[in-house]
């Protein structure tokens, strides 16, 4: 049972009461509840895609962990070859679908700690993710990764906050198991969910020990509840005005755990404040790698569109048009070419997974992700002001006002106005809607801001050995 479908996903969610609040109401079961049906949708999508034989040696692997078929989304990568695989993927359908939902990567950052401190300590950390880890392959399960915490004033460390909940905390530990307090954000789909996965957000001092915590706990465990944005979509799709998001879209989550137990079977970390270094470390050489291949997907998605709104509007031969679309294309080539690099850079963990170089896929990043801000603003210039002036949906479909609009809003001779429409309107939710303003904060936020790629690019560049090479050009000693 490896490779679940939709409809064992969906029945899986039924049996889960989690505490959740969205637009101002209680709910215990996302299921059939409007506001989750995106998030639910897209989730789903991932099952779909791995029952389809067209994308069985893409989305299916044998797990050594448990000898069977295991999913994209669980699936420990053990080479250079399969991380190679893994960003080849997310390229492909975050190109055609915006999201690859390729937090599964998380696995491995806790994989390779967990494995360095019982190297050093003789715990069993890696022995329960290890578990863990089968029993989330086994049920093909899918799981929230709650990395950032609220962090109050952050000037100050976790132990110095003047409220302690400011970061998640261990405030017990028990005989069968610890007692943790705080909150997590940006906990992308959590309610629909199987399990939450939390690991500290940051590097952590001696006086910081309890915030050194890491674990996995069922989404609905007594203490955790999950305040809730709605998805950046409508709540009923819209065939014309939100194609994208009346289908994919991510309810976000403050979660919140007011002493929340959890048995030592599910703890990773509790305490080990030095080994968060090399967590850190790990995650942004993950994530930052994933990341760069999204954007650069995205990329390429907008280009597309980008092309099809200059043919709609008669001026895709317009030399100003075609450096548009080139400079789209270089800068999507450029962040995959640093996925790739960091790929072929990675090393091998002594836990038996490869780890991405941190500086290749924090400078691709930095360049790929500040651009795609750019270009959707270049997606406007190029349809032009009607993107936002347009009349709505519901005056197309009106059998008074669709000849008026069929008249008035053709483009180029060999365009269907249905068609141009359709472009304006795909082009509108990309660039000026609840879910572009999604689209922007994904791109400049997720898996870190720009700063931290600077941050993590000029750390582990070697500028001493440049230094020493250029006094040699000159003859200084």
């Amino acid at each position: 049972m490896g490779v679940k479908t939709r409809v064992q996903y969906i029945e899986s969610l039924k049996t889960a009461k989690p505490d959740v609040y969205i637009a101002g109401e209680y709910v215990q079961n996302v299921v059939n509840n409007p506001f989750f049906r995106t998030s639910i949708n897209h989730l789903g999508m991932g099952y779909d895609w791995a029952n389809m034989a067209e994308n069985e040696s893409e989305l299916t692997f044998h797990s050594p962990l448990i000898e069977e078929k295991v999913s994209f989304w669980t699936h420990l990568r053990q080479s250079t070859a399969e991380l190679k695989q893994m960003v080849e993927t997310i390229k492909r359908f975050s190109a055609q679908h915006v999201c690859t939902m390729c937090m599964g990567i998380g696995l491995c950052v806790i994989w390779a700690t967990t494995y360095e401190i019982d190297q050093d300590k003789g715990t069993e950390y890696h022995k329960r993710f290890k578990n863990f880890y089968k029993k989330i392959q086994k049920d093909d399960l899918r799981f929230a990764l709650g990395v950032m915490d609220p962090k109050g004033d952050r000037s100050l460390s976790p132990s110095q906050q003047e409220d302690p909940d400011m970061y998640l905390r261990i405030v017990k530990q028990l005989k069968d198991g610890i007692v943790v307090n705080g909150a997590k954000m940006h906990t992308t789909s959590a309610p629909c969910m199987h399990y939450f996965l939390a690991t500290p957000c940051r590097v952590l001092s001696e006086k910081d020990k309890e915030y050194a915590v890491s674990f996995a706990v069922p989404i609905d465990t007594d203490g955790i509840t999950f305040i809730t944005r709605p998805a950046a979509g409508p709540v009923k799709g819209k065939e014309f005005e939100s194609p994208v998001s009346s289908k994919i879209g991510f309810v976000e989550c403050l979660s919140v755990f007011d002493n929340v137990f959890i048995p030592w079977e599910n703890v990773f970390m509790c305490g080990e404040w030095n080994y968060t270094e090399n967590l850190i470390k790990y995650f942004s050489s993950y994530v930052r790698m994933a990341k760069c291949t999204c954007v650069s997907a995205r990329t390429d998605l907008i280009t597309g569109i980008a092309a099809l709104a200059a043919k709609s509007n008669g001026i895709e031969k317009a030399s100003h048009v075609k450096h548009k679309l080139n400079d789209m294309i270089i800068s999507s080539n450029i962040g995959w070419g640093c996925a790739l690099g960091s790929v072929y850079e990675s090393r091998m963990h002594p836990s038996g997974i490869p780890i991405p170089d941190i500086s290749i896929s924090n400078s691709g990043l930095y360049q790929t992700r500040l651009r795609f801000v750019e270009f959707l603003g270049t997606l406007q210039e190029l349809a032009g002001g009607i993107v936002t002036t347009m009349p709505i949906e519901n005056e197309y479909v009106n059998e008074k006002t669709k000849p008026l609009m069929e008249k008035y809003l053709k483009g180029k001779e060999g365009v269907s106005v249905e068609d141009r429409i359709k472009i304006m309107y795909l082009i509108q939710e990309f660039t000026a809607s609840n879910f572009s303003g999604y689209l922007m904060s994904s791109a400049i936020c997720a898996g870190g801001t720009p700063e931290t790629n600077r941050v993590e690019v000029f750390r582990n560049y070697d500028l001493k050995e440049m230094v020493k090479y250029a006094k040699a050009l000159c003859n200084i000693d």
